[in-house]
């Protein structure tokens, strides 16, 4: 573990810990821009919440967070961040979401496989804690939202490297029941696991949910 502006990362991370702004609000504006569109407080999850950085914000905002990061150093980091600036509100799970309940493993393997990756991406990639995606096997559980069975959800953020499409499928029920502000990254990662350009937001349409917003490459999606 080391610490870069206050804030925990693993010690083979170079590019996040690098990137976070001074207020450590990574991409805060595009958090901004989705709680713009949410309509209750009460129960927001954070999938893919890597060491917290959106996760205590939302812990601000919300009654009660739930955070998941499967990877098992950056897990123990988002534990501490949680804990030093007392985000007690936070459940944070070291578990990946995605369509059917299993057990994978965390990789940076086949990276290049994803997208039309330079020399320099591979590079950048190896020291990104945040790019690591999941692989079947392993010793890490995978959940379904779903089994949670939530009394409540307002807000659903995704960044899970290509695990978006399954991840959304194993939340449809909790999905039709609260209608939740979605929030996801669209850098097309999915293609790693089968699936074609846009299926989340084929996913989306077809439970009736609409396109809100884009920010950057993340779309933000809501019930009218």
């Amino acid at each position: 573990m080391k610490f870069a502006k206050g804030w925990a990362f693993p010690d083979v991370d170079e590019f996040m810990s690098a990137n976070l702004p001074d207020d450590g609000r990574y991409q805060g504006d595009h958090l901004d821009a989705a709680l713009r569109h949410v309509r209750g407080w009460a129960t927001a999850v954070d999938g893919g919440a890597h060491v917290g950085t959106w996760s205590v914000p939302m812990s601000n905002k919300f009654s009660s967070v739930i955070a998941f990061e499967p990877s098992v150093d950056t897990f123990e980091c988002l534990v501490h961040n949680l804990r030093e600036r007392a985000a007690k509100n936070v459940d944070a799970r070291n578990q990946a979401l995605g369509a059917a309940p299993g057990k994978i493993s965390m990789t940076i393997e086949g990276y290049e496989r994803g997208i039309r990756a330079t020399a320099d991406a591979l590079k950048t990639a190896a020291t990104n804690t945040g790019a690591r995606f999941t692989a079947p096997g392993g010793t890490i559980d995978r959940v379904m939202l779903d089994s949670l069975e939530l009394q409540s959800l307002d807000f659903f953020k995704l960044d899970v490297e290509g695990g978006e499409v399954e991840a959304l499928m194993g939340a449809r029920e909790t999905l039709l029941r609260h209608r939740p502000i979605v929030l996801f990254e669209d850098k097309g990662f999915w293609k790693r696991y089968g699936y074609k350009r846009h299926a989340p937001q084929e996913f989306l349409v077809s439970i009736g949910a609409h396109h809100l917003e884009r920010v950057a490459m993340d779309e933000i999606w809501g019930w009218l």
